[in-house]
């Protein structure tokens, strides 16, 4: 039997053995040896080119994928956008909502994502980049943060970061394919933010504390746009890994602190999933601000899901901020009337004053129809829709959306839907502004009709390959369809619902902005 030494070199001599034989006569011939050959990955097919075949909500905003360099992905809408204004209705309706937190004692931070196509556009091919007027853009886009800044916002500039570049593929501003930035992205968001921020008088009266940021791990990606690509073609791209970040403070926590005693932040971040946890753009802002911040910005939850929670929550009706920061991209529409309707009613506080004019508590019954709120069931009412708002709070919070009809005395009616995101718990309360833009401001409400809990009727043409959300990040899984389920019991809906003067805001909804006009 070998010792271990002898068996140490034994091993080392036919390691040299065999190299001699390699070397030698023993050597393959070139002639035999096999070939390999490669071909580019994950071309995209006609399928994913073709803008008919984006039929879902989600799909729509990524109309439609286009080749970079490498990995990379682009929308050739949302990413190669030239023109960043909105319409005239637009401007006057976010000059009424800054007018409305401006009234309340609380400025706005208007934070106005730049486009991947405007930050990344090096890594277009070369016939999309030469294609894309970047200048026309870049000027558009500053235009925007010009019109926001006039209306009253605090508009942090952003399009600097347009014209940086990096050596560190590792550290891009944006991910190859996924429409969210990375943590990279974030921090330098996150520096000229908050230079804005201590540039604010408020800030001076906000209490101070230092922040440190450190490496916390890695965070591996599917983007959003490789796996509508994968969807579309059946393609796989590969995993993108970038680091991520913690904030914490700097010194250990004071006496007041550990016994729940320390001081509530005074500025509030709304927004989309850019600043959810994945980012660490709350961390930064708080480190770069030395100020603390509560953050309640929420994946899936578009323009306006977080503010509504927000400021229809509790933290918002007891200690309401002195700025808030509000951050979103240039994919949503600023002229979306059911925003405003929504948000200026919280600001409003909703019917929780003295002006409530009529209030009703219910049972919804399945499948059928209620009338509530009906007037002239205890005398005729003035309930003009310039002045009034409607309060409506289901005892189930998990309820996500209202459907509504508002009759009118003269015969004219509304559907109202409003959703909520689905992606976190809500409250189960929709609070909104009757309609007032028109000649809708003259109308006189005579009910309000609500429908029961009812099933959904399901499409029979469902395709036999199916995309789902994520919840958290809306990446689009694809799955095939599970099999059939029993419908769920339908069980009534306890609601509680009010109209009543709005409250404490002047009726600002006939003024003009001329802030973007």
């Amino acid at each position: 039997m070998l010792k271990p030494f002898a068996l140490k070199v034994a091993a080392v001599l036919g390691l040299c053995l065999g190299s001699a034989l390699l070397a030698g006569e023993l050597q393959a011939d070139p002639n035999d040896a096999p070939s390999f050959s490669a071909a580019p990955c994950c071309q995209l097919c006609p399928e994913a080119q073709d803008p008919n075949n984006y039929t879902t909500r989600l799909q729509d905003n990524f109309k439609t994928l286009m080749r970079g360099q490498g990995d990379w992905l682009f929308r050739s809408i949302e990413d190669l956008r030239t023109d960043f204004s909105t319409t005239p209705e637009g401007y006057r309706r976010m000059k009424e909502l800054h007018d409305a937190f401006k009234a309340h004692g609380i400025d706005v931070v208007a934070v106005y994502q730049p486009t991947r196509g405007l930050v990344e556009r090096n890594y277009l091919l070369p016939a999309d980049r030469a294609a894309f007027d970047y200048p026309k853009a870049l000027k558009s886009y500053q235009d925007m943060l010009g019109h926001l800044a006039k209306m009253g916002f605090y508009t942090p500039d952003l399009s600097p970061l347009a014209n940086e570049s990096t050596d560190h593929p590792e550290q891009d501003f944006y991910f190859r394919g996924d429409h969210h930035w990375t943590a990279y992205g974030a921090e330098r968001t996150a520096r000229i933010v908050a230079e804005t921020i201590k540039a604010m008088p408020e800030y001076k009266g906000i209490p101070k504390r230092e922040f440190e940021t450190h490496l916390s791990g890695r965070l591996s990606k599917n983007g959003t746009l490789h796996d509508l690509a994968a969807q579309f073609c059946g393609t796989s791209y590969a995993t993108e890994y970038v680091n991520t970040f913690a904030t914490q403070p700097k010194a250990e926590a004071s006496g007041d602190e550990l016994f729940g005693d320390a001081p509530l932040p005074q500025i509030t971040l709304v927004g989309t999933s850019h600043s959810a946890r994945f980012y660490n753009f709350d961390g930064f802002l708080k480190q770069y601000t030395g100020a603390d911040l509560l953050n309640v910005a929420c994946a899936g939850c578009g323009f306006e899901g977080s503010m509504v929670e927000y400021l229809g929550s509790q933290e918002f009706r007891e200690h309401p901020p002195k700025i808030i920061v509000w951050e979103f991209s240039s994919m949503y529409r600023l002229d979306q009337e059911s925003v405003y309707r929504q948000i200026l009613a919280l600001l409003d506080k909703g019917c929780d004053g003295d002006g409530t004019e009529m209030a009703q508590s219910a049972t919804l019954a399945p499948n059928t129809r209620t009338d509530l709120l009906v007037n002239g069931k205890t005398g005729m009412h003035d309930w003009g829709n310039a002045t009034h708002l409607i309060d409506i709070r289901f005892a189930d919070p998990t309820v996500k959306t209202l459907h509504a009809t508002l009759w009118y005395l003269n015969g004219r009616h509304e559907e109202v839907r409003f959703d909520k995101p689905t992606s976190i718990e809500t409250n189960g309360r929709f609070s909104f502004e009757l309609r007032d833009d028109g000649d809708w401001a003259g109308q006189t409400v005579l009910a309000l009709e609500m429908p029961g809990p009812q099933i959904e009727e399901k499409d029979d043409n469902v395709p036999a390959v199916t995309a789902s959300v994520d919840p958290v990040e809306r990446v689009v899984h694809v799955s095939n369809p599970p099999p059939p389920v029993p419908p769920p019991a339908l069980v009534p809906q306890q609601v509680d619902v009010k109209i009543c003067k709005r409250n404490g805001l002047p009726n600002m909804s006939q003024s003009t902005a001329q802030a973007g006009l």
